[in-house]
């Protein structure tokens, strides 16, 4: 890994930490970032040494140094705002206060999203304080305004506003005119209400007030249909090197690819034209909902996509005698908690001839790395950063069969 980021150093985020900080700004820390004051260098030294610490007892071939992220700010395509503040005092417009639920820091800018987020949150505050709309309070389950919810299609421009309010009603024109005054592109807006007691940024979709209610992305050539509650991979540039890393660690030749925890199918869609056909397991079913609409914006007829649990795939006869057709191999892309027992069991005992692991959590990948490991070669690892100022890294294992 190079010793030093040849990219220019930016200044602190103004609402990073406790320091000095300009008027009107006030002294709680953002819960955006949690390393901004560390040299992104140093970052993906720590990130690095913390895979390499915890994949080295299993690993039988090579460790890759870190792939840094494309853009070290702004590099976020989605960014969930919440709304607080007390009773007859103007409505605060941000992120949580770290450490703090129930606590919002009024943000003016935000630069893990564009540069336009500060003056979107500015004209959507001024909006709230001038028709004196009510925030939603956590403990007292009172108010209107919950959440601003910003998406937006790094590589093609484009960008949706939803904004999700508490059960009542609520007149767009104010807030349409608020969102055009901002001077930001505003491409589609979705009113959404959370009408429950969780603490989501999100909710029952009740209007489109402006456009399709949708916004369009690309992961390399490929056309993603994003829409408000999509699983969409959060860093899109990143999300293309990443991808393109999974695509060389699979190789060629392989008939069919099972995509398991596929979220929004954007792997399996990514790497369809490299296999005849592209078999995408996931739970959640809006998640397959945005995939087989994207298959179908893709033209990709030789894909399919199932709701449907990873543990149920894993142990059910008729899903076994797919897994081991020939010339088969797989991507996994679990959650944090890493593979179920069921899918461990799986891949132990009807092994592939090669897949390959991306984890979210190095640790849970150590967990899993140590139940995989009898059967199988560590290929290849290599760590990617997709989230600078956070200590979140991804990872991509190669595991070959024994």
């Amino acid at each position: 890994m190079s010793t030093a980021d040849p990219r220019p150093a930016m200044s602190l985020c103004p609402h990073f930490g406790t320091g000095d900080r300009p008027p009107g700004i006030p002294a709680s820390a953002c819960g955006g970032c949690a390393s901004q004051d560390r040299p992104y260098d140093h970052q993906l030294a720590h990130k690095e040494s913390l895979v390499r610490r915890l994949t080295d007892p299993f690993l039988t071939g090579e460790f890759r140094p870190i792939v840094p992220s494309p853009d070290v700010f702004h590099y976020r395509n989605k960014m969930e705002f919440a709304f607080g503040g007390l009773k007859d005092e103007p409505p605060l417009l941000g992120l949580r206060q770290k450490g703090r639920f129930d606590r919002v820091v009024d943000l003016t800018e935000c630069r893990l999203l564009s540069p336009e987020a500060g003056p979107l949150l500015a004209a959507v505050r001024g909006w709230a304080l001038a028709e004196k709309w009510p925030t939603y309070h956590l403990k007292s389950h009172r108010g209107l305004l919950r959440y601003l919810v910003v998406r937006e299609g790094k590589n093609t421009g484009e960008r949706m506003v939803a904004l999700v309010t508490a059960e009542g009603e609520i007149p767009k024109d104010g807030f349409l005119a608020a969102l055009d005054a901002s001077g930001a592109r505003v491409d589609t807006v979705v009113w959404m209400v959370n009408a429950g007691l969780s603490d989501v940024a999100h909710g029952e979709e009740r209007a489109v007030w402006r456009g399709r209610g949708t916004i369009d992305d690309r992961l390399g050539k490929k056309v993603f249909r994003v829409s408000p509650r999509s699983f969409f991979q959060s860093n899109t540039r990143g999300a293309e090197k990443l991808y393109g890393i999974v695509g060389d660690f699979l190789g060629e030749g392989a008939d069919t690819l099972f995509d398991v925890y596929c979220g929004g199918g954007a792997i399996g869609l990514c790497l369809a034209d490299r296999v005849k056909q592209v078999v995408g397991i996931e739970s959640n079913p809006a998640a397959v909902a945005d995939a087989l609409q994207n298959a179908r914006v893709q033209e990709a007829p030789n894909t399919e996509f199932h709701a449907l649990d990873a543990a149920t795939f894993a142990k059910t006869p008729a899903w076994v005698e797919r897994w081991r057709a020939p010339r088969a191999v797989a991507v996994m892309d679990p959650p944090r908690p890493g593979l179920q027992p069921d899918v461990r069991r799986l891949l132990l005992e009807q092994p592939v001839s090669r897949w390959v692991y991306v984890s979210c959590n190095p640790e849970a990948l150590a967990r899993d790395l140590a139940y995989l490991a009898p059967v199988y070669d560590v290929k290849t690892v290599q760590p990617v950063d997709l989230f600078p100022h956070t200590p979140h890294v991804e990872t991509v294992v190669r595991l070959d069969l024994k």
